[in-house]
């Protein structure tokens, strides 16, 4: 079972962050901060990164549930 693992994020932002490689080997972010899509209405945003480890960027997506993010983080493939 997939499991995202947050951590609490310091500094200007307020919230958690769960970073990681799925099974597939790409990288993903999920948050939920003061100042992430929905954070402040306890939702989440997913970023997923390229096989290089760049962000892609069209690929960000806010106002997720936590199921919704997992899924995401879970399925991502670099594209």
């Amino acid at each position: 079972m997939f499991v995202l693992k947050f951590s609490p994020l310091a500094g200007s932002l307020i919230g958690k962050q769960a970073t990681g490689k799925n099974e597939y080997g790409f990288e993903y972010s999920v948050i939920q901060t003061n100042m992430s899509y929905g954070g402040e209405r306890g939702l989440y945003e997913f970023a997923g990164y390229n096989e290089v480890g760049d962000m892609v960027h069209e690929k960000v997506h806010g106002w997720l549930t936590l199921q919704e993010a997992t899924d995401m983080a879970e399925n991502w493939k670099g594209k």
